[in-house]
């Protein structure tokens, strides 16, 4: 799974942004005003939706299966552990994952049950609202949407608007439940186990996904906020 995981005080230099504000309307639990540092300026006052839900069917997926991991972590559990069986070593001496695609893995089948192992230890939590201006609109061109730098430019410009960003990657892989499997194990990328931090943290609330069909495969963007 080619996964950039990335948060944005760690990307790079050209996408460092100040730290953002975030206030809310007391009277409205569903509203969230952006603000710019300290200027105390509404980028955005029209209530969320809490029942939206991304527009394609691959992101509802991902989308669906996060806010069910969130709700019940120990029910997955079990589904993470079966997952072992698609960890094989290759020609080259590589754990990869074999469902739908290969994809290389750090600690292979070990990872799998460090994964289940901190959902035995988390508590419940409250769903993700999906936000529309965390998504980032996926380009037609396929070699801009497999570029390292496309994604981090749109953050860079949503950041610059004020919009509060506490992490966001990219995946490019066959379907949607390995892509949701191999999230919460995490174990493909350089800083394994961010992800599934970031999706199982209480203190996080929003979420942008989106994606698209590139030969074979989708590519899939997901913001946290």
């Amino acid at each position: 799974m080619g996964c950039e995981c990335q948060k944005p005080e760690e990307s790079n230099k050209e996408i460092q942004a100040e730290n953002k504000n975030a206030s809310k309307n007391e009277e409205e639990d569903i509203s969230d005003f952006l603000v710019v540092n300290n200027n105390n300026l509404s980028l955005r006052n029209n209530l969320i939706n809490k029942e939206k839900k991304p527009e394609d069917e691959f992101s509802r997926y991902i989308f669906q299966k996060i806010n069910a991991l969130r709700q019940n972590p120990k029910s997955f559990i079990d589904t993470i552990l079966q997952a072992k069986n698609n960890v094989i070593m290759d020609k080259s001496g590589i754990n990869v994952y074999k469902s739908s695609v290969k994809v290389a893995l750090n600690l292979g089948e070990r990872a799998f049950d460090l994964a289940a192992d901190i959902l035995k230890n988390t508590e419940p939590m409250g769903k993700l609202i999906y936000n529309p201006n965390l998504t980032v609109e996926i380009p037609n061109n396929e070699n801009d949407i497999k570029s390292r730098d496309y994604l981090p430019y749109q953050i860079q410009g949503k950041i610059d608007s004020g919009i509060n960003i506490k992490s966001f990657w990219k995946d490019i892989i066959k379907d949607p439940e390995t892509c949701f499997i191999l999230t919460v194990v995490d174990d493909s990328g350089q800083n394994p186990g961010n992800k599934r931090n970031d999706i199982l943290d209480k203190n996080n609330e929003y979420i942008g996904i989106s994606s698209v069909k590139i030969g074979r495969s989708f590519a899939c963007y997901i913001v946290i906020g």
